[in-house]
């Protein structure tokens, strides 16, 4: 099955899929997996403490799969001081995709175009996106509330029209995604691309740990928390890990580690995911439902 938009057609992949950059979840298996199943899967740098170890792990993936992947990469300096290295060897490596997150993304679109890379930049908000539009970069991400880990506190029927109307730019669409048919809702309003994470943390690939991958099978929308004392940055967790966690002024980088291996991220999206499956599957189910949505609305339309 193939689904033109400008993103799928941007990227050279079948669907407008792409498996969010998700923090100790997305490596090479579940990226592979993404990518082979037709979508464009992605991982963040982060995910590893050198950038030795960052190359060795381009090159997995680009050993096991010639389809396009992305890399992730935060862009301020106190989170990841190292991202202009990571960025040097995302461009030496010819990786098809950089992912900004978290500051100005203009010197990496200057540095990534110049390779041949695309760059998508994470937005909240309208005002985000404007200072991301005249960067030059190539889509807009639109983070909006529900979205699992950092996200933002507008609507995606909101945020999605208005920062395709206000910029011009390709947008897609990121937040309480994981059916065909939240899929064809996000195309309704004007996406070109959906980014699906929490779904994917609970596919066979996923990096998470079974007792994660449980509590999302186990979850419901009113399980997921919003707040800033995790990490300083509001983002959604899960209600049941975050009780864990005993806020302290201040954490080592290996305390940072901690917190995000034992501290859960989730989305509101959760009260879909019924079982753990191959990410093949998930995709594969994703677009028979998506074709089934569209089905629908044009009989209502008759």
């Amino acid at each position: 099955m193939k689904i033109k938009t400008s993103i799928s057609e941007m990227l050279g992949i079948d669907l407008p899929v792409i498996g969010a950059p998700m923090f100790l979840v997305s490596y090479p298996d579940l990226v592979t997996a993404v990518s082979e199943a037709g979508g464009l899967g992605c991982f963040p740098s982060m995910n590893y403490r050198s950038t030795e170890e960052l190359k060795d792990a381009i090159q997995e993936i680009k050993s096991r799969t010639k389809k396009p992947f992305g890399v992730n990469i935060i862009l301020y300096k106190e989170h990841n001081p190292n991202w202009k290295r990571q960025l040097e060897i995302c461009l030496e490596e010819k990786v098809k995709l950089i992912i900004t997150s978290m500051g100005t993304p203009r010197t990496v679109v200057r540095e990534a175009r110049d390779a041949g890379s695309l760059v998508f930049c994470d937005v909240t908000t309208g005002r985000m996106a404007e200072i991301v539009a005249k960067s030059g970069a190539n889509a807009l991400i639109a983070v909006s509330q529900g979205a699992g880990g950092h996200a933002g506190s507008i609507s995606p029927f909101s945020l999605v029209p208005h920062l395709k109307e206000s910029t011009g730019l390709p947008v897609i669409a990121a937040g309480s995604i994981g059916t065909g048919a939240q899929m064809a809702a996000a195309f309704a309003l004007g996406a070109e691309a959906v980014y699906i994470g929490t779904r994917l943390i609970a596919s066979n690939e996923s990096g998470a740990k079974k007792e994660y991958k449980q509590m999302l099978v186990d979850s419901i929308p009113e399980d997921i928390v919003y707040t800033d004392s995790v990490s300083g940055i509001p983002a959604n967790w899960l209600k049941s890990s975050l009780e864990k966690f005993n806020p302290v002024e201040k954490h080592d980088t290996k305390d940072e580690f901690k917190r995000w291996r034992d501290i859960w991220s989730a989305g509101q999206g959760v009260g879909q995911i019924h079982s753990v499956e191959p990410a093949e599957k998930i995709i594969k189910n994703m677009c028979e439902e998506y074709e089934s949505a569209r089905n629908k609305m044009a009989k209502m339309e008759n």
